[in-house]
């Protein structure tokens, strides 16, 4: 811009070429070249200016590849971007089924090369249009969601990206050769955080779980898949909300405990069944847990407790008697001190 100014000043109107911007620009350039004729170097220098705001929001503008534009032309730019083009036909086969139009289409792509061109997983995007699309969610109640898988995507990239960089994560990898390489790890890495953070977890305990699981012995005895799954329930657990601390660490211990993937992804359906049969609170369950853990008991016999509802050691179901059945007082009934059949 400064050599605008100065040509502006210095040279006659000839000598600028003007052809070489849209036409829109031409007619402010033009315009501000006018006035800098007939006014002082301070004066060119406040018309210049503007002239530079101008076309900082127009190069925006027409730079932008997400602009209204065909359905077409979005395409060639998903695929320039690294989207399959199976995953796009697929959802254009999709939307047709559904009665959607090009603009819809072109809603669900715009998110999905948001995330390709930020070097994200962009297929989050599809499974979740996807998922939608089969149960027939409106557009307009799919496209927030969509929105935010992007911005949780993005924010999870923010620590999850030098955390797979660190020696340890080096080792653990080293050590599952040809099972999993670093780049999708990341990937996974970066789904499960972002599932979190989209649930409204707590971001900055998200953060100390992965320190708290790169410094663990679990990095010594884990498996990629059983950190990704660790790092993926942890909002679906039913404590998540109120206590997040203190489900991230007690997922940390089922972890350094020996549960994989399998046993960990049966973990928030036998913590909800654990607190059903017991008809005790979230938290209580939790420290059952915590208990189960601390004593050393293998996964399968963790989590056939907590299915049972056993978490307080007391009899089956860790429910006193006079609750069982949901009757309470009436586990006893009818029953005198020391046996005997009922007072009729």
């Amino acid at each position: 811009m400064k050599k605008i100014v100065k040509h502006f000043y210095e040279k006659p109107v000839t000598s600028f070429d003007f052809s070489r911007h849209t036409p829109v620009v031409r007619i402010y350039l033009r315009y501000v070249y006018k006035k800098a004729k007939t006014e002082r170097l301070r004066m060119i220098k406040r018309f210049a200016s503007r002239a530079a705001a101008v076309l900082l929001l127009i190069q925006c503008i027409t730079m932008s590849p997400l602009q209204a534009q065909s359905l077409s032309e979005l395409v060639d730019i998903a695929v320039s971007a690294g989207i399959e083009q199976a995953q796009i036909s697929e959802l254009q086969v999709r939307a047709a089924e559904r009665g959607l139009d090009d603009g819809d289409v072109i809603n669900i792509l715009r998110p999905a090369i948001n995330m390709a061109e930020q070097n994200l997983p962009s297929e989050m995007v599809f499974d979740k249009a996807f998922e939608g699309l089969s149960k027939r969610v409106p557009p307009a109640r799919m496209q927030p969601v969509l929105d935010n898988i992007f911005t949780s995507s993005l924010a999870a990239a923010e620590f999850v990206d030098p955390w797979v960089q660190r020696s340890e994560v080096t080792q653990m990898l080293n050590r599952d050769t040809g099972r999993v390489d670093r780049e999708t790890f990341r990937n996974e890495m970066i789904k499960a955080t972002a599932k979190g953070l989209s649930q409204n977890f707590d971001r900055a305990v998200l953060e100390q779980t992965l320190d708290n699981v790169a410094s663990s012995r679990a990095m010594q005895t884990s498996r990629p898949s059983g950190i990704i799954t660790a790092v993926s329930i942890l909002s679906d657990l039913p404590t998540a909300a109120q206590q997040p601390s203190e489900t991230a660490e007690m997922v940390v211990s089922a972890l350094e405990g020996g549960f994989e993937a399998a046993d960990l992804q049966k973990l928030p359906a036998a913590m909800n069944m654990a607190q059903r049969r017991s008809q005790l609170p979230a938290h209580a369950v939790a420290n059952g847990l915590r208990r189960l853990l601390e004593g050393g008991s293998p996964a399968s016999h963790v989590l056939q407790n907590l299915f049972n509802g056993e978490v307080g050691g007391g009899p089956p179901g860790g429910v006193p008697p006079g609750l069982r059945d949901g009757h309470p007082g009436r586990g006893n009934q009818g029953n005198p001190p020391g046996g005997g059949p009922p007072n009729n």
